[in-house]
């Protein structure tokens, strides 16, 4: 009898190679195939509802050369800074260069939403001194910002395309950098503004290639080089770096 489907991950466990591993497992009415994700949460297993628990098995056994390297690259990955405090001087990527904070009076008006060229050329986040939340503030600073950045940018893509989005949102999934569903919805997230531009540039081609493939069949990965023809190392970095951006 198949599993019924679940909305959250459940926790699993296996021994592979001699070691125990841990990871989440999601079942799925919309897979057609069994999909590994690691990230900063470990490993994630995504298994259509008709899979058989020995297949399963089998498929993570098959997998285990790549799955267990890939923990072994986020284990190794540099820990987290300490907390920050958002105080002024301290320093935060905006993007792909760090600049600083800067501590304004209450009295001083923050900025409208930036062009693409002045963020570019931004060299401070200002950010109210008598603010009580700093961090919310420095968010909110991101958030209002990202927009037009992502706009702006997912219309060069789509007119390249010759295919459109119904809209573009702002996200703030912790796990993942961008997502287009089938209606056309195209999310990203506001921690992009601190990669390069050529980094957010490929989470947007890619979900722009959504439009056309929601799989990531060998179709989908043509379109994408067709749209960012330099993705695969843009790609690698945005994984090394991935940790880094998430920061806060």
């Amino acid at each position: 009898m198949p599993r019924k489907p679940i909305s959250q991950s459940v926790s699993r466990s296996i021994v592979v190679e001699g070691q125990r591993l841990e990871y989440g497992l999601r079942i799925s009415t919309q897979r057609r195939t069994i999909g590994f994700k690691i990230d900063t949460a470990g490993l994630t297993v995504t298994s259509p509802t008709w899979v058989r628990e020995s297949d399963l098995t089998q498929a993570i056994h098959l997998q285990s050369d790549w799955i267990l390297s890939k923990l072994k690259t986020w284990s190794e990955r540099a820990p987290s800074c300490s907390p920050l405090l958002f105080e002024e001087g301290d320093r935060v990527l905006w993007l792909g260069q760090e600049i600083p904070i800067r501590l304004v009076s209450l009295n001083h008006a923050l900025p409208r939403p930036l062009t693409i060229g002045e963020a570019s050329a931004l060299e401070a986040i200002p950010v109210w001194e008598e603010c009580s939340d700093r961090l919310a503030a420095v968010t909110s600073w991101y958030m209002t910002h990202a927009l037009p950045w992502f706009k702006s940018r997912t219309q060069v893509f789509a007119e390249k395309l010759g295919r459109y989005p119904r809209t573009v949102k702002v996200s703030q999934a912790k796990g993942r950098w961008g997502s287009c569903n089938r209606t056309g919805v195209i999310r990203l997230n506001w921690r992009l503004l601190k990669a390069s531009p050529a980094e957010i540039d490929y989470v947007i081609a890619h979900e722009c290639a959504h439009l056309v493939h929601m799989n990531h069949s060998a179709e989908f990965w043509n379109t994408v080089s067709a749209l960012y023809p330099n993705w695969k190392p843009i790609s690698k970095l945005l994984d090394i770096k991935d940790q880094q951006y998430r920061s806060f």
